[in-house]
């Protein structure tokens, strides 16, 4: 069997996401590293396919420093797996943000300081004021979608639902919740760029304060209400009382209510934005933004550091109770019993195949030292408590599909995958398919203090059993 899968000339070294049309994979070719997007065959239809045509047809009028760059993209890729088999498959070849999501940053290390939030204002202006001089709107603009590059430089992805402005307005309700502006949550014929630009300054406020302003542009939300009914002094009390006492500069708050106008035809253009005090006020350097990142990286690592030697005091004798009909499992007590799940979901735990990954230190990764039989029968079991529900699971993977509703009834799709690490550890990766972006990441903050939380109380046992 072959070390690594292959797509085209690339070896595939590891998954870097999913979404519900698409894998995006890690990829490298004579030591360069790029980020490939595999179509999933089930979904190669007549409307995915004319998604996609426009989406390349898009990115080939893109050239810009901070706008994601395609390599290459073929409809007959051939992807050779492992085990020898081969298929035909749509592909893209983009250029790798190799320092992921700079969301991920401000989830785990805070909020940045105004120096640093112009610096990437300025290159999110830039990027989009190439776009509206093309003609080309977005979308579709959100945390997800925009990432770092090796010197951490923004870089804007995902151009699926982007457009051509052929017409004054566009009727096609696109985007995300949350991100949307107000006339397309109401079903309202719309001018793209100015509802980019009301994306845009949900991103800047979340940069800036660390929470989203709001759950969705609607007078029916309890903070955006305020906004449409012009009591804008409320709408940052609220948010200053809720984010310990946060200040707000009279600049950040003129340029965010001038984003964010519920009305688009007096919401700022991108030349105010740009024009703006607050977008002229200091701004760091490449090299100062470099450094806060290798000092938010080193928290990470640090932190993934002291949960590693954390965890590995869980690595005391191996304490195996026969469980169900198949095998053992480390770590199951009387207590935490899985016989009833692996029987309710006829589960044949050697027959999964634990893949090889690698401890990077960045923010999406959970470190264990547990059994992967024990952690995946346990999120089986409990996965009420993080508020989702099972969907499915292939046969001889450790990967689960989850699903969950947020208090708007809006659906949560997500996959969690464990990989086998160096020194007994393991990691998980979850990745969200669907659904709101800061409410699956509440979910995996629950997640997450659900297994620590596990693993601690395990390790209490086993202290008291000595």
């Amino acid at each position: 069997m072959q070390k690594y899968s292959q797509c085209g000339e690339y070896n595939i070294i590891e998954k870097l996401g999913e979404g519900y049309h698409s894998k995006v994979k890690l990829g490298e070719k004579d030591g360069k590293r790029v980020a490939i997007k595999i179509f999933k065959k089930k979904h190669n239809t007549a409307q995915n396919i004319k998604t996609l045509v426009n989406e390349i047809k898009i990115l080939n009028l893109m050239n810009h420093p901070n706008i994601i760059n395609l390599i290459d993209f073929g409809d007959a890729y051939l992807y050779r797996k492992k085990n020898g088999q081969v298929e035909s498959r749509v592909c893209m070849v983009l250029e790798l943000a190799s320092n992921g999501e700079l969301y991920e940053y401000v989830a785990t290390s805070g909020p940045f300081a105004p120096e640093a939030q112009r610096y990437y204002f300025r290159q999110f202006l830039s990027a989009m004021s190439f776009m509206e001089n093309k003609g080309i709107c977005h979308r579709d603009l959100k945390l997800e979608n925009v990432l770092l590059d090796a010197n951490f430089n923004l870089k804007i992805a995902d151009f699926g639902f982007a457009k051509i402005m052929e017409a004054a307005k566009l009727t096609t309700i696109l985007g995300t919740p949350g991100y949307q502006a107000p006339e397309l949550e109401a079903n309202r014929p719309y001018n793209g760029t100015k509802a980019d630009i009301f994306s845009f300054g949900v991103i800047m406020f979340i940069l800036h304060v660390g929470t989203p302003p709001f759950e969705r542009a609607t007078e029916k939300d309890g903070y955006y209400k305020y906004l449409m009914t012009n009591n804008n002094n409320k709408f940052w009390m609220n948010h200053s009382q809720n984010n310990h006492n946060i200040q707000f500069t009279q600049d950040f708050v003129n340029l965010m209510e001038g984003m964010l106008a519920p009305d688009p035809d007096k919401r700022f253009t991108l030349d105010q934005c740009l024009q703006h005090p607050w977008t002229n006020g200091p701004v760091a350097t490449l090299q100062q933004i470099q450094y806060e990142f290798q000092q938010r990286l080193a928290k990470i690592k640090a932190l993934a550091q002291a949960t590693k030697l954390k965890l590995e005091t869980q690595k005391a004798k191996p304490n195996r109770n026969q469980v169900g009909k198949f095998r053992s499992i480390v770590g199951e007590t009387e207590q935490e019993n899985f016989t009833a799940i692996i029987e309710q979901y006829n589960l044949d735990l050697d027959k999964k195949i634990l893949n090889k990954g690698v401890v990077t230190g960045l923010p999406n990764e959970i470190l264990l030292y547990q059994d992967p039989n024990f952690v995946f029968c346990f999120l089986l079991k409990h996965c009420d408590v993080f508020n989702s529900k099972v969907v499915k699971f292939p046969e001889t993977k450790y990967k689960i599909n989850f699903e969950a509703e947020d208090s708007l009834n809006e659906t949560i799709q997500f996959q969690l995958e464990i990989f086998d690490c160096e020194d007994e550890m393991i990691k998980l990766i979850i990745t969200k398919q669907q659904g709101n972006y800061l409410k699956f990441k509440e979910i995996i903050s629950r997640m997450i203090e659900v297994l620590h939380k596990n693993g601690e109380e395990n390790q209490e046992q086993e202290v008291q059993q000595k």
